[in-house]
Formats: C-alpha cells, sequence, structure tokens
C-alpha cells in the first residue's frame, strides 16, 4: 500500500473517530468532545448541531476537562454566550507547563481552525461573564521588573473580548 493511501486510511479513520463519540441531542446548538489528549496536546472536536465544524489543536491536557473534573485540574470547556455572540463561544483554559495557564476562545459560527483569540499567563488566566460582556484576565512580568509600581515583578491585564 503506497505512503498516499495510508496517510489517506489515517486522515479518514480520525475523522470517523472524530465523529464516533459525538451527541447531537445536546441542549446548545455547539457540542464538542476531545478526540485525543495528552501532557503536552489536546484535540478537540466541535459540532454545530449533527455537522462536524472543526478539529482543533490545543498544547496542553484537557483530557480531565472532558470528565467534569474541572476544578482539580484546572481544565475546562465552557460554552458562554455574551451579547456580543448570542450564540456562543467556546472557552477552553488548561495549564501548561510548571505554572502557566492558557485560555484560548473558539468562535464555532467561524468556520476557521485555530482559536479567535489565545493567551498564556505566567500564573494564571481566567474569564467572567459580567454584565453581557466576556472578560479576560491573565498575568504577565512587568516591563520594568521588579519596582515600586510592580513590587511582585507581575501584573494583571484585563480584556474585553472582542477588543
Amino acid at each position: 500500500m503506497s505512503r498516499a493511501c495510508k496517510l489517506a486510511l489515517l486522515l479518514a479513520a480520525f475523522w470517523v473517530d472524530a465523529l464516533a463519540d459525538h451527541d447531537s441531542a445536546a441542549p446548545s446548538p455547539w457540542s464538542w468532545h476531545i478526540v485525543s489528549g495528552g501532557l503536552d496536546e489536546s484535540r478537540v472536536a466541535i459540532y454545530r448541531q449533527t455537522e462536524l465544524v472543526g478539529i482543533y489543536d490545543f498544547s496542553c491536557d484537557l483530557t480531565a476537562a472532558g470528565n467534569g473534573e474541572m476544578p482539580e485540574t484546572d481544565a475546562g470547556l465552557e460554552l458562554v454566550q455574551p451579547a456580543s455572540h448570542p450564540l456562543g463561544l467556546l472557552v477552553i483554559t488548561c495549564n501548561v507547563g510548571a505554572h502557566s495557564q492558557h485560555l484560548a476562545i473558539v468562535d464555532p459560527a467561524k468556520r476557521i481552525h485555530q482559536p479567535v483569540f489565545a493567551t498564556t499567563g505566567s500564573y494564571f488566566a481566567s474569564w467572567e461573564l459580567e454584565d453581557g460582556e466576556l472578560w479576560i484576565s491573565y498575568d504577565r512580568p512587568c516591563v520594568t521588573g521588579i519596582s515600586v509600581e510592580c513590587p511582585d515583578g507581575f501584573e494583571t491585564l484585563f480584556v474585553r473580548y472582542p477588543e
């Protein structure tokens, strides 16, 4: 069997696997499941009703998020509906490395296979829905280093999505 045939079979098996576990009876028009996961990467399939929108790659372990273990692992996949996106946005949070946290936003209504927003905080990255607006907060090292204005060497940034 040629190398191209093997690759085509592998890709077909991957797409079949992505469709196999999907539950289209979800209350929201959007649903997802974790196709594969490991310490350094995860693949998430996202659907609109029964249609596969795409498979997204993340550089962190989301397997526990799919099992409802979010509080212990700080990994999560949540559908949020800010006023600016009534169909919803999928917010993904996960740990990266020893201390950092990653946050990504996927807009399933857009037909792109990459997050529309992503950031990694030195120690945290989180989100909050406040008055219909999605706010992201994360920390990073101060540009000035440790100073009177930045005594611990890190600053917290707040970003409204979409900016």
